[in-house]
């Protein structure tokens, strides 16, 4: 079963979104369903609900974006999507280290 995105709909992976989700402390709590600490609030994110994903974070449901949570969940679940997201993850580290030199 695959999550209900569309990505080009809603603009791509957010790399820092990406980047600020590898923070994230989660646990698989079912099929699709996780629960996410280590930023300001915990979070629950259900990969299958009406056949998209839903986050309770304000990002997901007033910005309506795909949020960090979300993007977690995805990588947790090895979406290929967002595991390919991961080298623009690399390069913006790269690019600040650079920067930082």
């Amino acid at each position: 079963m695959e999550p209900g995105i569309n990505f080009e709909l809603a603009g791509g992976v957010d790399i820092a979104r990406l980047e600020r989700s590898l923070a994230l402390k989660g646990n698989r709590v079912g099929e699709g369903r996780y629960h996410f600490t280590g930023g300001a609030q915990e979070h629950w994110v259900d990969l299958y609900t009406a056949s998209y994903p839903r986050c309770d974070c304000g990002d997901h449901l007033w910005r309506e974006r795909i949020c960090k949570h979300i993007l977690a969940a995805l990588l947790r679940e090895g979406n290929e999507r967002v595991v390919r997201a991961l080298g623009g993850v690399v390069e913006r580290l790269r690019a600040g280290h650079e920067a930082a030199a």
